[in-house]
């Protein structure tokens, strides 16, 4: 079952994620930092145990770049502490089968992550929200039949060329409680909370081969994903209470683009999460003529080769999704 899936794929990230942490605290100073002032400004010195009680270890001026960087990673360790502790915690919910009290101890550091971005005019400037929490959002805003979903990622589709302000991502998600992490291609991703953020980029055609472009704008390299400019040129806008106005997918780029990625052999382990998204919100837009419109309008314009593969993926979803009870037939020829 989907729900099963979602659980053990929760279970291993966390419990990789667990790892990586134990790693990075084992090399780690132990300690924490004080400052002092004397003749010619500030000095940091480690404080830490020694015996049965503390000593302060001389470490340099504040302003040396050597010493900052050991403060750094001193500091660090504070959050990795309570990064293992969230990480714990989650372990203990996933083990009791309590997946909806995780999810919503999540909610605030994504809503805070959301709400900054808006601040920041990244919607605006056209990155969108992708992904399982865009379908989250049609979910609660649009009516889409609940199902079980994997909350861990956090998606993001950046428009190359990006045209935004630019700004320090790395700095912003640094406040927010992330980390910038290095993929073994160049590529970067975001940890932190319990969540991984991921910005994607539309991939051209069938690999990357040599350097992926950097959008120096926002200093990060965001992940290659095929056919990702049908979501980023079918763009919808809604408001979110507390946060403002967010950009994600209209519901039937979404719907294509799923029929599309669902077989790549990259995503064999989301194929079946991919083809009940689609079902579900398939159902959704046979309710709305203007929503059946779009999606042919959509499917009409693309590649002849993309169409055959949505045709393709069509077939085989019945094979994923027994009870889907959508004629997909009239939703892609619009045989209203």
């Amino acid at each position: 079952m989907v729900i099963e899936q979602v659980w053990e794929e929760s279970r291993d990230y966390y419990l990789n994620y667990q790892k990586r942490l134990i790693g990075e605290l084992l090399i780690s100073p132990v300690g924490s930092i004080k400052r002092r002032k004397s003749w010619g400004g500030w000095f940091l010195y480690l404080h830490k145990r020694k015996g049965q009680g503390f000593e302060d270890v001389y470490l340099g001026g504040e302003s040396d770049p050597s010493v900052k960087k050991i403060a750094e990673k001193i500091e660090n360790r504070q959050r990795l502490i309570r990064e293992l502790r969230s990480t714990k915690n989650a372990l203990k919910l996933l083990k009791a089968n309590k997946m909806s009290r995780a999810l919503k101890d999540f909610t605030d550091p994504l809503r805070k992550l959301l709400a900054a971005m808006e601040r920041l005019g990244f919607f605006e400037a056209g990155i969108e929200l992708v992904g399982s929490y865009c379908f989250k959002v049609y979910q609660s805003h649009f009516g889409v039949e609940w199902f079980p979903l994997r909350t861990i990622d956090i998606d993001f589709a950046v428009p190359i060329p990006y045209k935004g302000p630019p700004t320090d991502l790395e700095a912003v998600l640094k406040e927010l409680g992330f980390r910038q992490e290095f993929c073994t291609d160049g590529t970067i991703y975001f940890e932190g909370n319990g969540l991984k953020i991921e910005f994607l980029q539309p991939r051209k055609g069938i690999g990357t081969k040599g350097r992926l472009p950097e959008v120096k704008e926002l200093s990060t390299v965001p992940i290659p994903l095929p056919y990702l400019n049908i979501l980023l040129d079918n763009k919808l806008e809604v408001s979110l209470r507390d946060i403002g106005r967010i950009a994600l997918p209209s519901m039937p780029a979404f719907t294509l683009h799923k029929l599309l990625i669902a077989p790549l052999s990259e995503r064999k382990a989301k194929l079946e999460k991919d083809y009940i998204q689609v079902c579900a919100v398939a159902k959704k837009i046979f309710t709305d003529s203007n929503l059946i419109d779009e999606v042919h309008r959509i499917f009409v314009n693309m590649p002849q080769s993309w169409r055959k593969k949505i045709s393709d993926s069509v077939q085989i979803l019945p094979d994923f999704v027994g009870d889907c009870n959508v004629d997909f037939s009239i939703l892609l020829s619009n045989q209203k």
